[in-house]
């Protein structure tokens, strides 16, 4: 191991099974901050099952699981939802676990806004306020610089993309929190 470099999970031992078809046997994998990792194989071999135990979403049969305590892990499914109805704004601010949906109202509210309307300026308002308490603004520019990058229409609906923009939203919505470890399946 070399100086400065920082295990984000490892794998000792781990074994997991689906009835009599064992998928790891007494594997042992280390993940280190800055590594890029590539998972190659057939269809039914365990990738996503792998992928699964390291996020945390599968418990091994056998094994231990260690992740570095404040681990940031975004995973990107294999296939894209079909029935996303929100805006590519929604989806990808989504991505951020409470503020996100604050962020979704208040991008909503902002463009439906009519000045004479007293009840949408005090929604506006309360909306401002709970991002402001939440420290929000700054992760707004992170949806709107993850938008941007990805070169995606934030108020498109993602029903109405094509697969590969879908893609691209749900990359988004993953990549706005700023993973330590980002697991495309």
């Amino acid at each position: 191991r070399l100086r400065g470099i920082m295990s984000l999970i490892s794998l000792n031992d781990v074994s997991i099974a689906f009835g009599h078809k064992l998928l790891l046997d007494h594997a042992n994998l280390q993940i280190d901050n800055g590594e890029r990792v590539c998972l190659v194989g057939r269809n039914g071999t365990g990738k996503s099952t792998l992928l699964n135990v390291l996020r945390g979403a599968l418990p091994p049969d056998e094994g231990t699981v260690w992740r570095m305590d404040t681990l940031r892990i975004a995973h990107l499914e294999q296939d894209v939802p079909e029935d996303l109805s929100a805006t590519v704004y929604q989806t990808i601010a989504a991505g951020l676990p409470e503020l996100g949906q604050v962020l979704s109202d208040y991008h909503d509210a902002s463009h439906t806004i009519a000045d004479d309307d007293a009840a949408s300026l005090a929604r506006l308002a309360q909306l401002q306020q709970r991002i402001d308490d939440l420290g929000g603004w700054n992760l707004s520019q992170k949806v709107e610089l993850v938008l941007s990058r990805l070169a995606l229409p934030p108020d498109l609906l993602v029903s109405e993309c094509s697969g590969g923009m879908r893609r691209r939203v749900m990359l988004g919505q993953a990549l706005v929190s700023e993973p330590d470890v980002l697991l495309l399946d």
